[in-house]
C-alpha cells in the first residue's frame, strides 16, 4: 500500500472546511492542520476529595513528568506531551479506524476491534499503523496475525514501539486507579468553575456522562448540597455512577431520564444552577484522524441543543444560573444557541469567570460575553455561555 502525504483538505469534509473558514478566516487551514495532532499539554484534574493539588503535583513529578499549573484553576495540572517525532515506515501497513487512530496518537496500543485492514500481518513483525486516510500514526510489533485478528476479533493486536507523539499514559498511573486524578481538558474545568456551584446548593447536570464535570462540581461543593444528574441512556448512567463512586462524590442523585422533559416530570425540582453539556459535533477535540461531519448533522445537533436550553430555562429558579458548553466551534452550536437562549428563553447573558479563552463572536448583542477556545491557541475548540434567568 502506497502512503501519500495527507492534508487537512483530505481529512475533513467540505462542510467542515467551510465552517472552519467561517469562524477562523485565513487561519482555517492552519487550524484544521493542528487538529490532526494531540494537545501539547494533557490536563488532569486533581480530585481534592482525596488529595491536594500540591501533593499530586509532587507525585507526578517523581515520575519524571513535566508539569505546569494554572493559577486561576488550582486543581488543574498540565502534563507535557513530547513530539512530533519522525517515524520510518515498515513494509507492512495496518489500517485502523478513526477512534483507534486518535487513541494511538494519544499513547494507546492497537486492539483487534479497531483494525480495518491487516492483510499481511504476522506475529512478532514490525508494522506501520496508518489511518483510513493514509496518515502514518505509529510503528509497532504485531501481537497477533491476520488470522488471529479475523478469528478472535479482540485482544491486543499491536504493541506500539514508535509513535509521533509521546503522551503520558494517564490511565495506567497508580494515581488514576486510586481516584487521585481525572483526565479532563482545561476548557471543561473552566466550564465548571464558570458555573461556580456552592456548598449547600441544588444543582442539575442535564447531560452527565461520563461524569467529569459532575465530579468537579462535587469537589467544589465539598460534598455538601445535592447534584441531580440525568441521562436517558442507562449505560451512560452506569458509567457516571462508576465515576462518582471512584472519585468520592457523595452528594449525587442519578436518574435515567431525558432531561428535556424535566420541567414537566420533576415540577418540584427547582435548582440554583443548571449545567447543559449536550451532544455536539465535537469538531473542537484534538486529535482528529479525520472528520466528515455534514451541515445537516450540525443543524440537527443545534436544534437538539436548543431543546435542553429551553428546558433549563423553565427549570432553574428565578435569578438562577445556567451554563451551556460544547466542544465545537460551529456558529450554529455556539453563538446561535446562546442567541436563542436570550431571545426565546427569558435568559440574560452575563460575564463569566475565569476567562482563559477568548471572547465569543459579536453576532448578536453581548455575544462577546461568551467564551471561545481556539484549537491552535488553546488546543481545543470549545464554547461556554453563562446565563441568569429573569
Amino acid at each position: 500500500m502506497e502512503i501519500t502525504p495527507t492534508t487537512s483538505r483530505s481529512r475533513f469534509s467540505q462542510d467542515v472546511i467551510r465552517k472552519a473558514t467561517e469562524i477562523f478566516g485565513d487561519k482555517a487551514q492552519e487550524t484544521l492542520q493542528s487538529m490532526g495532532e494531540p494537545v501539547r499539554s494533557y490536563y488532569v484534574r486533581c480530585n481534592t476529595h482525596k488529595i491536594s493539588p500540591d501533593e499530586l503535583t509532587l507525585l507526578l513529578r517523581k515520575k519524571d513528568l513535566e508539569i505546569k499549573r494554572i493559577e486561576a484553576i488550582p486543581e488543574a495540572i498540565g502534563i507535557s506531551v513530547k513530539g512530533p517525532f519522525a517515524i520510518a515506515p515498515t513494509k507492512v501497513n495496518v489500517v485502523v479506524d478513526k477512534k483507534t487512530a486518535e487513541s494511538v496518537l494519544q499513547g494507546a496500543n492497537v486492539y483487534a476491534p479497531g483494525i480495518v485492514n491487516c492483510e499481511s500481518m504476522h506475529l512478532g513483525k514490525l508494522v506501520t499503523v496508518i489511518s483510513e486516510v493514509g496518515e502514518i500514526i505509529a510503528v509497532g510489533q504485531a501481537e497477533m496475525s491476520t488470522a488471529d485478528v479475523l478469528t478472535f476479533k479482540k485482544g491486543l493486536a499491536i504493541s506500539v514501539t514508535k509513535r509521533r507523539f509521546h503522551s503520558p499514559q494517564i490511565r495506567e498511573l497508580e494515581e488514576f486507579s486510586k481516584g487521585f486524578l481525572y483526565p479532563q481538558s482545561m476548557a471543561a474545568m473552566v466550564t465548571t468553575r464558570v458555573l461556580d456551584p456552592k456548598p449547600g446548593e441544588t444543582i442539575v447536570d442535564m447531560n452527565c456522562s461520563p461524569g467529569g464535570k459532575l465530579s468537579h462540581m462535587s469537589q467544589l461543593m465539598q460534598n455538601v448540597g445535592k447534584i441531580y444528574v440525568f441521562d436517558r441512556n442507562s449505560r451512560k448512567i452506569r458509567q457516571t455512577r462508576e465515576t462518582a463512586s471512584k472519585f468520592g462524590c457523595k452528594n449525587v442523585v442519578l436518574s435515567i431520564h431525558d432531561s428535556r422533559y424535566l420541567p414537566e416530570d420533576f415540577p418540584d425540582l427547582i435548582p440554583n444552577r443548571v449545567l447543559i453539556d449536550p451532544p455536539c459535533s465535537a469538531l473542537g477535540l484534538r486529535p482528529k484522524a479525520y472528520d466528515f461531519t455534514t451541515n445537516k448533522r450540525i443543524e440537527d445537533l443545534a436544534s437538539y441543543q436548543k431543546q435542553f436550553v429551553k428546558a433549563a430555562s423553565q427549570l432553574v429558579k428565578p435569578g438562577g444560573i445556567i451554563v451551556y458548553s460544547v466542544c465545537t466551534f460551529t456558529l450554529e452550536e455556539c453563538e446561535k444557541v446562546a442567541e436563542f437562549a436570550v431571545q426565546e428563553c427569558n435568559l440574560d447573558l452575563v460575564e463569566q469567570e475565569p476567562r482563559i479563552g477568548g471572547p465569543g463572536l459579536e453576532v448578536f448583542p453581548k455575544g462577546s460575553l461568551c467564551q471561545r477556545f481556539h484549537p491552535c491557541k488553546h488546543e481545543i475548540g470549545y464554547f461556554i455561555a453563562k446565563f441568569v434567568r429573569n
